[in-house]
């Protein structure tokens, strides 16, 4: 098996700060550099093993083609949180108040900015 490589899928995750776009080729290519085709049972395969390493992914079932973009993005950043948030995944699958929470959480910081550059641009007039 071609396990080697997955690192190369949690890496290039990691420079992209857990978010990137990719082709499931790619990741075909990175799981298992011995298969030369992707399948239903070998997308399934992958998507259980990026799970383990706290991965989800959109859409919500890998694509078993490998023409297909998959998003991939980690649990363990800031975007990654909040995406599962916002598709209810995740920690927040069976927590959707917790969810919410800090879903408007941030959505109030945001609009606390937003007025916050806004005075800040009517005073420098």
């Amino acid at each position: 098996m071609g396990a080697e490589r997955r690192s190369e899928i949690l890496e290039h995750l990691e420079a992209e700060h857990g978010l990137a776009r990719v082709t499931m080729a790619w990741v075909r290519n990175r799981y298992d550099t011995n298969w030369d085709k992707l399948s239903r049972p070998r997308a399934d395969a992958i998507a259980g093993w990026l799970e383990s390493e706290g991965i989800l992914y959109q859409p919500a079932e890998l694509p078993s083609r490998e023409t297909e973009y998959v998003t991939l993005y980690s649990q363990r950043t800031s975007i990654g949180v909040f995406m599962a948030a916002a598709r209810g995944e995740g920690i927040f699958e069976d927590n959707p108040q917790g969810a919410l929470l800090m879903l408007q959480s941030y959505a109030a910081s945001m609009a606390k900015q937003e007025t916050n550059r806004i005075t800040e641009g009517a005073t420098a007039e």
